[in-house]
Formats: C-alpha cells, structure tokens, sequence
C-alpha cells in the first residue's frame, strides 16, 4: 500500500478536529446550525493553520445529506466526493495560477450552473490576493449578487493586499499561529497513533520549528520518522534539522557575561568547525537575549515565553547576568551584525569582531543617577572655613588626637562571619574615607557594581553593618544591587579591603535630590565717567541722542 504523509493522513475531516481554532469553527457551527449561511468567506491566517482544510469541511457541511449540518456525516456520495477531491460542485482553484481577469469571467460564466449532486456550487479560492486588479473588479459584482446555490470561500495569508470591497462583502475569519503547547499536545496524539517513540523534548523542539504550523510540523515528524526510525530523542531533531544546540546559546552567554574574550574566540571556532551557520545562530541568540530581556521585566513571563521547564530553569540562572539595558545595547549589536551579514562580508569575522564587542561591554548606567551622582555629594557638605576648587565648602581633618580608631572597643557582629577571619568593628569616619579606594578596588571584580554603588552615600555604620543611601532616583540601582549574587559579591570584597567581616544594606532617601551647582555670579558694571566717555566718543554721543538713551555701566571684555 502506498504510504500516505501524516499531513493528508491526519486531516481532520470534522470542525471539533481542527487544532487551536475554535474561535472560528464554533462560529461556523453556529451559523450551520441556526441557518444564518453566508455567501461569501474569507479565511485569512499564518499558512498550515488549517484555512483549506476548514473551507473543505465547511463544503462538506454545506452538501452532506444531512446538511447545512455542523457534523457531516462523511459516509454519505457527496462528503465521499469533497474528501477524495473529485467532487464537480466544489471547486478548489489556485489563484496563483489562475490570477488573470479571463479565468475570473470564466467562472463568472459558470456560477449560472445549478450543482450536480450537492446543494450548493462552493467555489474555494485559495491565496486569493494573487488575483489581479481587474480580477478582483470582475469578481466583484458575482461577489455581491450571487445566485442562491454559489458559495465562495476565499482563504488568504495576507489579507491587506485584498481590496476592501471584496473584504466587505464576506464573513472574515482569522485563524491564529497555533502556540508551542497546543501543538506538542496535537503531535503528541499522532505519535502515539503512529506508534512513534518520541520524548516530550523532542516534541517541544519540534512544535517549536514549525513555528505555529500544524502542517510544517506533521512534515518535520514526518522526516525525522524517517530519519530516526520509531524512536526519536531531542538530539535526532536537532541533528536532522540542523538545529543550533540551545546550551551552545546559554554557553555562548556565560562566556560574554564573564568578559572572557580568548573563551569567545574559542567558541565561535567550535560553533564554525560544527558547521553552524552564523546568520542562524545570530537570529537565535537574539531570541535568547528576548528572553532575558522578558524574564526580567514581564509580570508573568510564562505566559508570553514559551519554554519547557528546564529552559526555564537554565534563562533564570541568566536572568541577572545584566541590565535591562545592556541587554538592549546587546540586541542592537546583534540585529546590526545580522545587517552586515548580508553585506557579503565574512560571517566568520563578523561573529569574533561582535563577540568581543559583547565582552568588553561596560554595564548600563542612566545618565539621571549619574547625573544625580556628580550634583549629590554637595548637597550635605558641612560647612567649614575653607572651601574647595568649586566653591564647595570642605571640612578641616579632625585633629590627631581626635583621629577615630581603625578598630574600636565594640562587640563584633555574630551573624554572617566568614571563619578564620578576625571580625572587628569599623566606624563611619574610616569607612567614607577609604570609600573611594573601595570603589576602585571594586571596579575590577564587577566594574557594574563599582559605577552603581559609586552613586551612593555611606551615611550610616552600626554592628559592621554599612548602610549606603541612594539619592530621590536611585531606586532602579538599588534594585539591582539587592539581587542576593550581588551582595555576596560586594560582603567578599569589603571583607577582602577592609580585612574584617562587613555587610551592606541599601536604602533611598526621598528628601535628597541631585542638586546643580550654582552659577557663578555675573561680573558688576564696571563704574566709569559717562561725561567723560561721551565727550571723547562722537559716534556713542550721536546714538544716545538719537535714541534719547542712558549710559549706565561698562563691562570688560572676555578674551
């Protein structure tokens, strides 16, 4: 027996059968069963999402003996006929090969014929907008005065290109890109009748390729059926496919997060010697930094991301790996090189040149809390009888005797001690004057958390305890330096300077603003003799008689 593809095989030949589209079969159950019948429809949506085989099944609805019916009983000669396609009263027409205004006339002549068998004459037009301008003008009136027993049912993938006096003259369905889980379930079922071995991995990887389109994705099932024999695992599809392996993806991010350039250049030798191609590659790490991007930001990031739960679990290990804008710096470079890529120049060259780019990428600081960062600190200066280079007043080092101990007598902290480690307490004083150089020690281990904690102010030091305060709109830093990796991070590193176990809390002071400092104020007028000065100059005496004017002042010129 001739073996038949599981996208024909598996065509349903009943509306409850259609997968992910009840929104327009219980329409049409609807209308068969109350009798409100149109004479025109117009099927639009993402190809293999079922718009042929629905018009099919509304054809067989229309014609069963039973009919209008919203179950066709499929037994009867004319549901016989409409499924082996060899029915004379439903004609399914390609209008991409027939796109002329004769072919159109031609069945303009023909709808004057009563059907043969069925109850109705049902016209299926399919990729209609192929149709030419003066297609559609002669299909027109037929359109709008049909006879009683003509049916048309168009289906198309690009609606806009159909004019609007077609569009509103029928009943427009939109059929909707079926989602990952709907159609693992869907392939899921197949496989089991097929009697196909295939893991839940697999199926995701596969439903996931096919992009929405039942039909794409019975054809992949298909191939990697033969491929892979009755047993098919995630590996099998990504081999027969060609797939990028996605821990490539989660690898390739962990490599440019930990700025290691000469293990990006090795990864990119790995990704070209396993023939992966760059322009795929790019695409789908665009996708992974979506993802990212998403998890970061969304409320319920599983209702938008479709992932299995172990991706999910492997993007949230990720998920703090940067900013929201780096990652959207990050998917600016990668959409460029993906323009460069069809430029002709070499895709290998462009992959490291870019991969280096994403390593050496400083993280994301607003120009707001930088801003507030330089106006902030002289805000609460204390006032003093000196002044520094800006104006700002400075406050006179404390005498020696009044010098603060580096260690004073004070109970350590019991909680958080690293063992081995002497804890001693450290006060205010010693703690915002070695700050600075903190900070620059810092840079080096995580130059994001140097610039994002350089923005704050240590107001406070109680129980080894350091309290830094951000300004009114510092909160979006402090957000991201509470994320627990980044305090660890931080305590090692103030336990590394400061040689002692310290913490770190975090608060905003809604009170202090980024203050601008002040202008410096204009010169006064120079004071001069205006009798003297309009004597010794004729052309200014003529003009402030001629203007009845008054010389008030004199400035000097800048050079």
């Amino acid at each position: 027996m001739t073996y038949q593809v599981l996208a024909r095989k598996y065509r349903p030949q009943q509306f409850d059968e259609v997968a992910a589209q009840e929104h327009v079969t219980r329409t049409l159950k609807n209308g068969l069963s109350s009798g409100r019948l149109s004479s025109g429809y117009l099927f639009t949506g993402p190809r293999g999402t079922g718009k042929t085989t629905t018009a099919r099944i509304l054809a067989k609805a229309f014609n069963c003996i039973n009919g209008p019916t919203p179950t066709p009983c499929d037994q009867c000669p004319s549901c016989r006929e409409i499924i082996a396609g060899s029915s004379l009263d439903v004609l399914e027409i390609d209008a991409a090969s027939n796109t002329g205004v004769d072919d159109i006339r031609t069945l303009r002549e023909n709808v004057r014929y009563l059907p043969t068998s069925g109850k109705k004459r049902i016209y299926i037009i399919d990729e209609v907008h192929r149709l030419s301008g003066s297609a559609f003008d002669a299909l027109l009136k037929t359109l709008e005065e049909p006879p009683a027993h003509v049916v048309f049912i168009f289906a198309t993938t690009e609606p806009f290109k159909v004019p609007e006096t077609i569009r509103s003259r029928t009943q427009r369905y939109d059929f909707r890109r079926v989602n990952v889980a709907d159609l693992t379930a869907h392939l899921k079922k197949i496989a089991a009748s097929e009697k196909i071995e295939i893991d839940d991995e697999a199926l995701f990887i596969l439903a996931r390729k096919a992009d929405g389109a039942v039909r794409d994705a019975l054809s992949l099932l298909d191939q990697l059926s033969a491929f892979s024999g009755e047993k098919i695992t995630a590996q099998n599809v990504i081999d027969a496919l060609g797939l990028v392996d996605r821990q490539l993806y989660f690898k390739y991010v962990d490599t440019v997060a930990a700025k290691d350039h000469a293990g990006g250049l090795a990864l990119v030798k790995e990704l070209i010697d396993a023939g992966v191609e760059v322009p795929e590659f790019c695409s789908g790490l665009i996708e992974h930094f979506r993802t990212i991007m998403i998890l970061q930001n969304a409320v319920s990031p599983e209702k938008i991301l479709e992932l299995s739960e172990s991706e999910m679990e492997s993007f949230k290990k990720q998920v703090d790996y940067f900013t929201t804008g780096d990652i959207l710096r990050i998917i600016k470079i990668l959409t460029d090189m993906t323009l460069d890529l069809k430029n002709n120049i070499d895709p290998r060259l462009l992959l490291e040149t870019s991969t280096l780019r994403l390593s050496s990428l400083e993280s994301t600081v607003s120009f707001e809390e930088i801003l507030a960062h330089l106006a902030g600190p002289m805000e609460d200066l204390p006032e003093s009888a000196g002044a520094d280079l800006f104006g700002a007043p400075v406050q006179a080092p404390p005498a020696d005797d009044d010098k603060p101990s580096l260690f004073p007598d004070k109970p350590p902290q019991p909680e958080e001690v690293t063992p081995g480690v002497a804890v001693r307490a450290v006060n205010l004083p010693i703690v915002q004057t070695s700050w600075p150089r903190f900070i620059e020690c810092l840079k080096g281990q995580n130059a994001m958390l140097s610039a994002l904690l350089a923005m704050s102010e240590v107001r406070d030091v109680k129980d080894n305890v350091i309290t830094a305060v951000f300004h009114n709109a510092g909160g979006t830093s402090k957000q991201v330096l509470e994320k627990p990796n980044y305090v660890a991070t931080i305590n090692s590193a103030l336990l590394d300077f400061f040689k002692t176990n310290l913490r770190i809390r975090f608060e905003v002071d809604m009170n202090k603003r980024p203050v601008t400092p002040p202008k410096a104020a204009a010169p006064p007028p120079e004071k001069i003799d205006t009798e003297k000065l309009l004597q010794e100059d004729e052309k200014l005496r003529n003009l402030v008689a001629r203007i009845d004017g008054e010389i008030i002042g004199k400035r000097k010129a800048e050079e």
